[in-house]
């Protein structure tokens, strides 16, 4: 019986070894990385529409605003111009860091153009005529020439003497984890095996004792009719019968 659990104990060891080496050697399936979620599609925007409620008066177009915007360029070196002012009719806008401007301004039209204070740049183009029209925006790019700025010399970098790099004294092992996996298979296999072999055993000496168990029989059984025929006269009957009764039994 204690062979019996122990063999079982085996068994089930090995098995929970033995899936666990094959979970570690399939792909990397179960670690799959999710695919990200899309991004949500930009929600349209909203236009308003105008309506007459309660038989009200039509409002007046001329009263809505327009924009204009756009930005100012470099010449020398095509790139946006950040910080630069620019005059719209009698408003000074100042434009972003990405060289943008733009204002909201009632319907008309409008002289733009860039002002630049002293040292700040050189106007390249006159003023530009804008017609500003209710809801429109009109976009008007602008130049300007910047002021060139000579780029201080620079000065050779220090070397820096890199420290020596040991070479490294056995190569990164990169299949570490398939060893232990393997590991892992061979000795499930092993207990597997070992408490196989333990459950086969109590059958195999089951099967000695009951062949030791006949060949003690038909010794006994020879050695009464070497001794039933040995006998000598006197009681012979007697010794006869008895011979025969141990012989049945």
């Amino acid at each position: 019986m204690r062979l019996c659990n122990v063999s079982t104990s085996l068994i089930v060891c090995g098995v929970m070894l033995l899936t666990a080496g094959i979970s570690a050697l399939l792909p990397g399936a179960a670690f799959a990385q999710q695919d990200p979620l899309p991004a949500p599609s930009p929600r349209p925007a909203v236009e308003f529409t105008e309506q007459n409620r309660g038989g009200g008066s039509v409002p007046d177009r001329s009263a809505i605003p327009g924009h204009i915007g756009g930005t100012v360029i470099d010449v020398v070196s095509s790139a946006p111009v950040p910080g630069m002012p620019v005059r719209i009719g009698d408003n000074i806008v100042t434009t972003d860091q990405n060289g943008n401007y733009g204002i909201w301004v009632s319907p008309g039209t409008y002289l733009v153009n860039v002002a630049p204070a002293p040292g700040q740049g050189d106007v390249v183009d006159g003023p530009m005529t804008v017609v500003v029209k209710p809801e429109t925006p009109v976009i008007q790019h602008l130049r300007v020439a910047l002021p060139t700025r000579r780029a201080p010399a620079a000065e050779p970098a220090p070397v820096v003497e890199a420290a020596p790099v040991e070479a490294p004294r056995r190569l990164p092992r990169t299949n570490d984890a398939a060893d232990g996996a393997w590991l892992w298979v061979s000795f499930g296999i092993m207990l597997i095996g070992g408490g196989i072999a333990l459950s086969l055993l109590p059958s195999s000496r089951r099967a000695l004792a009951a062949r030791a168990a006949e060949v003690a029989h038909l010794s006994n059984q020879a050695l009464l009719r070497q001794l039933l025929h040995e006998r000598p006269t006197p009681h012979r009957e007697k010794d006869e019968e008895l011979l025969r009764k141990l012989l049945d039994s």
